[in-house]
Parts: structure tokens; C-alpha cells; sequence
């Protein structure tokens, strides 16, 4: 039977549908009412964490369930500590869950310091009834035994072998902790068909202080070469693993580091270049890498030297004309060298007449001489172009036509250098004069001469104090460099007159 509906007036003249039934929100519950809320409820198991003291360095985790007791989604927008951040680790940081659904949160402890990092965490969500909840968080960094694994070294080179020869080498486990250090099982060789460990550190315990050696045992069957990784497992909580290379026959397919020289290829003498490697690189990723430079080759009567052998891009003067070759290696963080790698760079003279003078005694002090149009203006200002008169005016206007010695060494090699950058026509005279011998004795003095940037002759002879050598005449406009064959003299005068 179907029921009429029919209005009845209430309070105030509203009107209420009897025959039908009428859900009332929570706003309308009573004591006696059986409906349930329909909003979340957060509730966390267990009310406090409680990590006691951990040792520094170790890190704890535990584990917070987060369950939604409510009839609604629960959105929780932020799960943060209220202090001591740095040391806490909280994931996730944000979830949401269904009605009756619950979820783990892992916070992780890992003390910086023996202190009292007790704190709450404080997890913000839509639950109306505890919008920010607090989990109290009791914890303490705490001194304790720590081990500490040293390996060392971290690559074993066995050179180069014959199929059926085998070669041995070890590396060194060792303790620098305070507590037992446990090498684990799992401790493993990523080859053992021709790298042997003839003792396995896997099981061991090393007391603090303790050392333990690993031998390697190295049997190829080829002689193509083969590479291999040992892992070293341990209990040391800041570097639980360590890994060891053994390389044989030159480690095969294995990866090297590669050693890369970025710089001019021509220069001037008397220019600072600089030689660049940091495009070195190691395909493996063991860095940094440490830089090794050699001045393999120089001209002779040159003395410079690399600004620093093991810097990344070093420096050097170019104190003579001729050829330089740089050498370099880089070694990865492991200690596994690169190929060497050549730099050449050749010191071009710019001026048109370029002499260098060198010796071969590291305690004398021989003088460079250029003299213009009479050779008996020797030590004569303005005529003689040395260390008293380094830059005299010679021609016309501007500076071109003057000559500078650009280099004057007084003890030990040289080089020494006068350059004139447009020579007036006329004749030149080189003289050297063996000027203070500091109980260096005999030495071989050796000049060369270049012209427009190209070397056109040398002479060598070997002098004693105060003697002085007529090397050469030079001729201009056209060039022409002739030896002198004078003996040698004694020398009357030692500074411009």
C-alpha cells in the first residue's frame, strides 16, 4: 500500500514530510543516535619512538604506522621533525589514506654527536578533531667501539705475463676503529678464472689496530689482457664497501684513465704558456685525478722548468727559441695510470735577429755582446749592446731598430739573449766574455743565431775567465751570418765606458 505524504505544520511554520525517512548529519546525533561519524581519524602506533642511544656514526631506523580510523579519506599534507632536522630522516614526507587504511613511515636516526637529540614528530593533517598530531621521539647520540676498514692500495698492477707464468701481490685490510671489524661473507671477486686470493679475508674479524693481508695470485691463460674487481664487505658504518682492481696484460677491455694536454702549439720566446690536462678524464669515474707533467725535451741553453709537476694546468717561460715537449700521465683515485700523452710547442723568434748564448757550468757568469758597426766599440756606450747598456738607442725614430738584452743570467747555464727587432743596415759583431768564473773553471760557451725566426747557425768553444770570444759577424739587409775565426783575447775592460 502506498502511503500519501502530507504536510505537517511545525514551529515557525515550517513544514516536515512525514512518511519519509530523513538522514541527519552529525550536526543532529544525540547520546542515544547510532550513526558514525563521516570525517577522518588519525591514530599512530606507537604513541612514542623511542630510539634510545645509537653510536655515532651508526644510524637506527624504526618503523610509525599510520592508520586512518575515520568513515573519510584522511590527507596528510606535511610528517616533519619539530627540531634536530639534520639528523633525522623521515620517508615519506606526505601520504594519504583511505577510510580503515593504514601506512608505515621509516624515520631514521643518524646521530652527528653525542648529544640529547630528543625531539617530536609532528604530522599535519585534515583529521579536524587533531590537525597537528605530536609523536614524542626519544633519542641520543652516544659514544661507543666503531670500526673503521683502511684498504690499501686500491689497485694491483701484475704487469705483464706469458700465458702459464702467474705472479703474486697483496693488499692490506686493516683496522683504524675502535671496534672489531667483521670482513662479511659476502666480501667477493667479480673473476676468479685468472685472479686467485690465496687468502681470503671473507668471515675474518680484525681487531682495532689489526691488519690483514690479502694475497692475489695472478694465472693468465692469454696474454690479451684481464681486469678484475675485489669487494670488500665490511661493518664499518660510514664505508660499508670497498673495492680493490687487479689489472693483468694490461688490463684488456679495462678502461684506462686518459691524459689530455690542452695548449699553443707555437709561442715567442720569452712568453709565459701555460699547459692545461684538466680535460683529463677517467672513463670508470675514480676521481679526482692527480697529474704528473715532465719537460721531456728543451732546447739547448734553455734552464726553465715546469711551474709545478703535479698541478692541473702548470706554467712555464719560455727562456729560448727551439722546441719543448711536455710529457703527461694522470693517475685516477685508485692509482691506475693513464698512457703518457706529448705536448710539442715550438718558441718562434718574432724580432728578425735573435742570438742566444748558453754554458756549461752551473757557477759561472758568461756575458752576451752585440756590437754595430766597429768591432773595437766593445763596453762602448752606446755601440755595444750588455748587461751595463741593455737597451741603447741605435737608429731612428721609434724603438724598433734598438736593441734589448732580454735575458741576463749571472750564475749557472744562462741562456742569455740580445734581440733587435728591425736591424738597420750594416754589420754586427757577437762577442762573448767569460766575465767571473766563481770557482767554476773551463767552460764550453755555445751561441746560436737566428734570423727571421729560423735558426742559421751555431758555434760552440770553451773559455776561461776573462776571456772573450769574437763569435760572428752579421750582415744586413741581407742576413749574412759568418763565423769569426780570431782566437780568443784576454779581456781589458769589464763595464761600459
Amino acid at each position: 500500500m502506498k502511503h500519501a505524504l502530507r504536510p505537517v505544520p511545525t514551529l515557525g511554520g515550517a513544514l516536515l514530510l512525514l512518511g519519509a525517512s530523513v538522514a541527519l548529519g552529525p550536526a543532529c546525533k544525540g547520546p542515544d543516535s547510532s550513526f558514525q561519524k563521516m570525517y577522518p581519524d588519525l591514530v599512530v602506533a606507537p604513541d612514542t619512538m623511542d630510539f634510545g642511544g645509537v653510536v655515532v656514526p651508526y644510524d637506527q631506523a624504526l618503523e610509525l604506522q599510520l592508520i586512518n580510523a575515520g568513515r573519510a579519506p584522511l590527507t596528510i599534507d606535511a610528517i616533519s621533525m619539530a627540531a634536530n632536522g639534520g639528523v633525522y630522516t623521515v620517508s615519506p614526507a606526505q601520504l594519504s589514506l583511505a577510510a580503515d587504511e593504514s601506512a608505515p613511515v621509516l624515520i631514521t636516526f643518524d646521530p652527528a654527536t653525542y648529544l640529547d637529540y630528543g625531539t617530536d614528530l609532528v604530522i599535519h593533517s585534515d583529521d579536524p578533531d587533531t590537525p597537528e598530531l605530536h609523536v614524542p621521539v626519544v633519542a641520543e647520540g652516544i659514544d661507543g667501539p666503531v670500526p673503521e676498514a683502511s684498504v690499501d692500495p686500491l689497485s694491483l698492477d701484475f704487469g705483464t705475463l706469458v700465458a702459464g707464468d702467474s705472479a703474486q701481490q697483496l693488499f692490506t685490510i686493516t683496522n683504524t676503529g675502535t671496534g672489531p671489524l667483521e670482513v662479511l661473507p659476502d666480501s667477493s671477486l667479480s673473476d676468479s678464472s685468472v685472479f686467485h686470493l690465496l687468502s681470503d679475508p671473507a668471515g675474518r674479524s680484525i681487531s682495532a689496530g689489526d691488519s690483514f693481508p690479502v694475497i692475489v695470485e695472478y694465472d693468465p691463460t692469454t696474454g690479451l689482457g684481464d681486469w678484475a674487481r675485489y669487494t670488500v664487505s665490511t661493518n664499518d658504518p660510514l664505508q660499508p664497501t670497498t673495492q680493490v682492481l687487479f689489472i693483468g696484460n694490461g688490463g684488456g677491455e679495462y678502461e684506462h684513465p686518459v691524459a689530455v694536454i690542452d695548449g699553443d702549439t707555437t709561442a715567442s720566446p720569452l712568453d709565459t704558456v701555460t699547459f692545461d690536462g684538466t680535460g683529463s678524464y677517467d672513463p670508470q669515474g675514480y676521481t679526482p685525478l692527480s697529474y704528473n707533467w715532465t719537460l721531456l725535451s728543451q732546447p739547448s741553453g734553455s734552464s726553465t722548468r715546469l711551474s709545478d709537476t703535479t698541478a692541473s694546468a702548470p706554467s712555464m717561460f719560455l727562456d729560448a727559441a727551439g722546441i719543448y715537449n711536455v710529457l703527461l700521465t694522470v693517475d685516477n683515485a685508485i692509482g691506475v695510470s693513464s698512457e703518457a700523452v706529448v705536448h710539442e710547442l715550438i718558441a718562434i723568434p718574432s724580432q728578425e735577429l735573435y742570438v742566444l748564448l748558453s754554458w756549461n757550468t752551473g757557477n759561472s757568469d758568461l756575458d752576451l755582446h752585440l756590437v754595430r758597426d766597429d768591432p773595437t766599440l766593445f763596453f762602448q756606450t752606446p755601440d755595444d749592446c750588455c748587461y751595463c747598456n741593455p737597451n741603447p738607442h741605435w737608429g731612428g725614430s721609434g724603438s724598433d731598430d734598438d736593441p734589448e738584452l732580454a735575458l741576463d743570467n749571472r750564475i749557472g747555464y744562462g741562456p742569455e739573449n740580445i734581440n733587435l727587432q728591425s736591424p738597420e743596415d750594416g754589420t754586427y759583431y757577437v762577442r762573448v766574455q767569460y766575465f767571473q768564473d766563481n770557482s767554476g773553471g773551463p767552460t764550453e760557451a755555445t751561441v746560436k743565431v737566428f734570423i727571421a725566426g729560423e735558426e742559421v747557425d751555431s758555434w760552440s768553444k770553451v773559455m776561461t775567465k776573462n776571456q772573450i770570444w769574437d763569435v760572428a759577424t752579421i750582415s744586413f739587409p741581407d742576413g749574412l751570418v759568418t763565423e769569426e775565426s780570431a782566437d780568443l783575447t784576454a779581456s781589458t775592460l769589464w763595464t761600459c765606458q
